[in-house]
């Protein structure tokens, strides 16, 4: 049932549905005892839950999905960056390098539900099953974010312009850059501020190419949360009770419903010569 095909398509969905799904493994495995009375009591014994070695993959799984999840989530929001994005997969490799070390000594210190299930059980772990899937994991984060390693060292120059090296910069950037680096007033700002904020705070005449730098990766999405969101909120708006609204009145309520911009309602009013009044 946990072909390990399987368990490489799941664990590698992105969709922000399967985060429930994950849960959904875990309260499973909590009430595999109740649920395996459950299946008795009405004549459907289900073999897989008495099944030592599948338990065990299934607490594997728990713990290696909620990892997925957590990383799911930490790429949701407006304002995740491409540095942020790419600091988040290197760490993650990172811990499935851990991951693979331990689980090949048995070690269950980042594994709970594991370690748990280590207590009631005597049957050895599935040490290659579960190195298989981690193995593959490490193989698919590294093929699907082969761009972002091809770029490794301009996301590090706009994520730390002032711990970079001068002599590796483009031609471009240099001038400028032994400009903003001596700059401690900068310096401070850097430390203070967003990434985007501080490149808006940058004057244009003095650091034109640094910003024009930086804008291009600042414009780049670094995920498709705003694309979901926006299909989200547009399937909200857009009900069967709303089948006569126009693709103009649709475009407008989905800017407003997406848009950081505060109306200037005062501005609006003060604007206005006339108001409708009532008869």
């Amino acid at each position: 049932m946990f072909s390990t095909k399987y368990s490489f398509e799941t664990l590698l969905s992105i969709t922000v549905r399967w985060l429930s799904r994950g849960k959904v493994l875990s309260r499973f495995f909590e009430l595999r005892n109740e649920i395996e009375i459950f299946l008795i009591d009405k004549n459907r014994p289900l073999p897989l839950l008495t099944d030592s070695e599948w338990v065990w993959k299934l607490a594997f799984l728990v713990n290696i999905t909620k990892y997925m999840n957590d990383f799911n989530l930490k790429l949701q929001g407006k304002d995740v960056l491409i540095c942020d994005v790419y600091t988040l997969v290197k760490a993650f490799r990172q811990k499935l390098i851990l991951f693979e070390t331990q689980i090949s000594k048995n070690c269950f210190i980042h594994f709970s539900t594991c370690d748990k299930y280590n207590k009631e059980s005597k049957t050895q772990f599935p040490v290659d099953f579960a190195q298989k899937i981690i193995s593959e994991l490490k193989i698919q984060f590294k093929l699907r974010f082969s761009d972002l390693d091809v770029k490794s060292e301009e996301i590090n120059i706009f994520q730390n312009p002032f711990s970079c090296d001068i002599e590796k910069l483009p031609p471009t950037l240099q001038m400028e850059m032994i400009d903003l680096q001596s700059n401690d007033a900068l310096k401070i700002k850097h430390r203070e501020e967003t990434l985007v904020d501080f490149y808006k705070f940058l004057p244009d005449i003095q650091y034109p190419n640094l910003k024009k730098f930086a804008i291009e990766y600042i414009s780049v999405f670094a995920t498709t949360y705003l694309c979901e969101q926006t299909f989200s909120k547009m399937k909200y708006i857009k009900s069967k009770y709303r089948s006569a609204m126009t693709d103009k009145h649709l475009e407008s309520i989905l800017k407003i419903g997406t848009s950081n911009i505060q109306p200037q309602f005062d501005q609006i009013l003060a604007e206005k010569h006339q108001f409708h009044t009532s008869h």
